[in-house]
């Protein structure tokens, strides 16, 4: 949690505003528990204590950035449970990937870069609330793209980046209840283009040829044939966490 608390006083370092911050704490609400259903709609997001007041950066922190400043927004990006890989003060891609679902989460524009408004919700982020009912421990939500890893409680553990199936005939990624039915610990050559490590979701016991997987660009909006893409190295993180019968839910 300490990351959280410091990204607000690095920020105004990084551009030496004049004035005294203020300091503002909210108090978390109580759990929220979801109803019994087939699939249940709750608040999109629940409040986080607020973060320290400070201007924002002096410049964008973008792809290729170092220093205190992007180290403290991978404080508070890892500790949010989005897919930053090292708190190491390095802007990688991985760091990219992680704030482009920070924006989708909070509907600011996806572009990966820590701006002003960005940096704003940085300090004042909020919890996406869950959908899934307990049991499921893994939710796509197609209209923020991003998919949601959760722990046995139903609380959202891991946030990442991901892009669903494109606005076309046939293309896009059906809702509903799923479970995971096959995996391969590889490459898979499909007629659609290639698959790093897929893990197929289906229902009855059979799959639809909709997997998650990498190997493929994870744009910031739908682009896929159908398919969860997550890039390569989250897919390689939650590939064990997929294992056959794992709950799945996908909703708009």
């Amino acid at each position: 949690m300490r990351g959280r608390y410091v990204v607000g006083a690095l920020l105004a370092a990084a551009v030496g505003g004049t004035g005294v911050a203020a300091y503002t704490v909210l108090t978390p609400r109580e759990p929220v528990t979801v109803a019994e259903q087939p699939v249940t709609v709750q608040p999109q997001a629940a409040p986080v204590p607020v973060h320290e007041v400070a201007p924002p950066p002096a410049a964008p922190l973008a792809e290729g950035a170092r220093g205190p400043e992007v180290l403290a927004a991978q404080k508070v990006l890892a500790d949010l449970g989005y897919q930053v890989r090292e708190v190491n003060g390095v802007f990688d891609t991985e760091t990219r990937h992680a704030v482009i679902a920070f924006q989708k989460v909070h509907e600011l524009e996806r572009t990966g870069i820590i701006e002003a408004v960005t940096a704003a919700a940085l300090r004042h982020p909020v919890r996406p609330v869950p959908q899934a009912r307990k049991g499921f421990r893994v939710e796509v939500d197609l209209a923020k793209q991003v998919t949601y890893f959760l722990d046995e409680d139903g609380r959202i553990e891991r946030i990442y980046d991901s892009s669903t199936g494109r606005d076309q005939p046939g293309k896009h990624t059906p809702a509903g209840e799923f479970a995971v039915t096959r995996q391969i610990d590889g490459w898979r050559y499909a007629r659609l283009g290639p698959m790093w490590r897929p893990s197929y979701i289906g229902q009855g016991g059979s799959d639809q040829g909709i997997a998650f997987h990498g190997g493929e660009p994870v744009e910031t909006w739908p682009a896929s044939n159908g398919c969860i893409r997550m890039t390569d190295a989250s897919v390689n993180e939650t590939f064990a966490l997929l294992r056959v019968g794992t709950k799945v839910l996908v909703h708009p």
